[in-house]
């Protein structure tokens, strides 16, 4: 009896939707042998040469031979006929009605190069002592009686399982894998079979570096979707990747998954953000993780500069010969992006990986230094994670790595209702909508900045004291100007209440946070009131809005003119 994953029960078998499986499932589990794994359906994500977007999909079954290699095994019920005009493929079902569907040899054909690409990619495949593996393809129609009709140049009689290799399907197999070996392939072997299930089925998990104290759901361990779980093992071995997603895709997540793997194999590992609160916070998190080294771009400026100038390099000061100007504007992005190129001319230590997060917040001078501080050009790690539409900042960056980038299409952070208003101000590759339903958007609007600032004290209070919702677990956002202002409105209006604020102060584990949008960025807060000015209507505003509404989790209130919301809801709907 082999070894099945999943395993499942004679129930379970029942419910497969598709019957043709649930025959095969059960002729494997029944006849081959005990040595041999049969994983139902799993997924994978592949590129195909010379094209730029990622091809996904699954194989319905890849079973793991010891004695020989790897079998993707594609299966279709009923009839099958194909229209040798236009190349068209159809199933016949029993009451001879035809159905359109992909060419199975082809998608048999795809799966195995997916299914190579996904495992010789991977770091783990290096454990592996052989040279050259085994793998193959085959097409299963349990419904069919003879394969003979179905041969042509690349639909090989040795390769195609019928309704009678059901009933001998050890031998089918034996026959199928012979067809597929060329001399001097190795075999699998029982360490080889370990292997790759742990690549192909291994779960992910990962300890959110954020934690949230709303319920008990949110102090559990985040599971990865399938979607981001593929883009790691396609990832694999590669030294230089670039992930871009929407918000909410779990791009943080899985840059702190891999930065800390990284560490754990003993390397010296650099996990980077724009944004200061969020490195912050990040910092605290993987606190104590041994060679995993958390900060923002400009406190690496910094900490590069000192120790050029114990070494006797004033790098801060050329960087200022360079690009004269005392605008902190001009020291931020020029003049510290340039002293950091010095200062790697100059300090010895380097990092086995780096990887950046909020990358699109990086401008061209941001790089030039950067990459000066890896180990090697080659051999030493390099991940980007991106998102176009949160480019607050208006600077122009080409990032450094030239391979096309891998994408996440599932958002897992936010609501449906907050999704869909987001993604109303999101331009780019479709983002799939979470399966997690939650309160509609709430649109307050008043006339004046004092009466807004009262109607948020008015939620504020119902979230805490009716709702019995946690300071913690709340945010007030501003998309407005003068931040300042705000701050003395909402103090005002809070005097008499049980309303307690923490202005910019991330560090206070007391009272509810007040932060600018930009500030806030790569955070999330399960509650959060998005206060927007009149400013903000303005066409080139909407990414303030995407990145804003997208830090809720779960509730969300926007509170501004009636003019703004009356606009901004427009958008929303164009």
């Amino acid at each position: 009896m082999a070894e099945m994953i999943p395993q499942l029960s004679a129930e379970q078998v029942r419910n497969i939707p598709s019957r043709a499986e649930a025959r095969f499932y059960e002729a494997c589990k029944e006849q081959l042998p005990t040595d041999v794994v049969v994983i139902y359906s799993s997924n994978w994500i592949y590129r195909k040469k010379n094209e730029t977007r990622i091809q996904e999909g699954e194989s319905d079954f890849t079973i793991l031979f010891p004695w020989s290699g790897i079998l993707a095994v594609e299966v279709k019920g009923g009839g099958v006929a194909i229209d040798a005009t236009t190349g068209q493929w159809f199933s016949i079902d029993r009451n001879q009605q035809r159905n359109h569907i992909k060419n199975p040899f082809k998608q048999a054909s795809d799966e195995r190069h997916a299914m190579l690409d996904q495992i010789s990619g991977n770091v783990g495949w290096r454990r592996w002592p052989g040279k050259r593996l085994t793998i193959g393809h085959a097409v299963v129609l349990p419904d069919l009686q003879d394969a003979s009709p179905l041969v042509g140049p690349d639909r090989k009689k040795e390769f195609i399982g019928v309704g009678p290799d059901l009933k001998n399907l050890n031998v089918w197999t034996q026959r199928v894998m012979k067809f597929w070996r060329q001399e001097g392939e190795d075999e699998l072997g029982a360490h080889g079979v370990q292997i790759v299930k742990e690549i192909l089925c291994q779960s992910i998990e990962v300890q959110p570096a954020l934690k949230s104290l709303v319920d008990d759901a949110e102090q559990q361990r985040i599971k990865l979707t399938a979607n981001q779980t593929k883009v790691f093992r396609t990832i694999g071995g590669r030294r230089r990747a670039t992930v871009s997603g929407g918000a909410g895709t779990g791009k943080t997540l899985l840059a702190v998954h891999r930065a800390r793997a990284l560490a754990e194999r003993g390397l010296d590992v650099l996990l980077l953000c724009y944004n200061r609160p969020l490195a912050d916070s990040l910092s605290m998190a993987l606190n104590g993780i041994p060679g995993l080294h958390v900060m923002g771009y400009h406190q690496l400026c910094d900490l590069m500069v000192r120790q050029a100038q114990a070494l006797g390099a004033d790098v801060l000061k050329e960087a200022q010969d360079a690009y004269p100007s005392d605008s902190q504007q001009k020291l931020f992005d020029f003049q510290y992006p340039f002293a950091l190129a010095l200062a790697a001319e100059v300090v010895p230590h380097r990092y086995d990986a780096i990887l950046v997060d909020e990358a699109q917040d990086f401008g061209d001078e941001y790089w030039m230094g950067l990459e000066s501080f890896l180990r090697s050009s080659e051999e030493s790690y390099f991940y980007v994670f991106i998102d176009e539409n949160q480019r607050l900042y208006e600077r122009s960056s080409t990032i450094p790595v030239k391979e096309a980038p891998f994408y996440l299409t599932n958002n897992c952070r936010n609501t449906a209702p907050i999704h869909e208003l987001a993604y109303k101000y999101y331009r780019g590759d479709e983002v799939d909508a979470p399966d997690l339903h939650g309160p509609a958007v709430s649109w307050v609007d008043a006339t004046s900045p004092a009466e807004q600032a009262n109607n948020i004290i008015a939620r504020l209070v119902l979230w805490v004291v009716r709702d019995g919702l946690k300071p913690v677990d709340i945010s007030v956002l501003l998309a407005k100007e003068s931040k300042n202002y705000a701050y003395e409105l909402l103090a005002d209006a809070a005097k008499n209440t049980s309303i307690k604020f923490k202005f910019s102060d991330h560090s206070s584990s007391s009272g509810i946070l007040v932060e600018t949008v930009s500030r806030f960025k790569g955070l999330e807060s399960h509650a959060a009131v998005l206060w927007v000015g009149d400013e903000v209507v303005n066409e080139e505003k909407k990414e303030t809005m995407y990145v804003g509404v997208t830090r809720a989790k779960s509730l969300l209130v926007v509170v501004g003119s009636y003019r703004t919301l009356k606009t901004l809801r427009g958008y929303a709907t164009d």
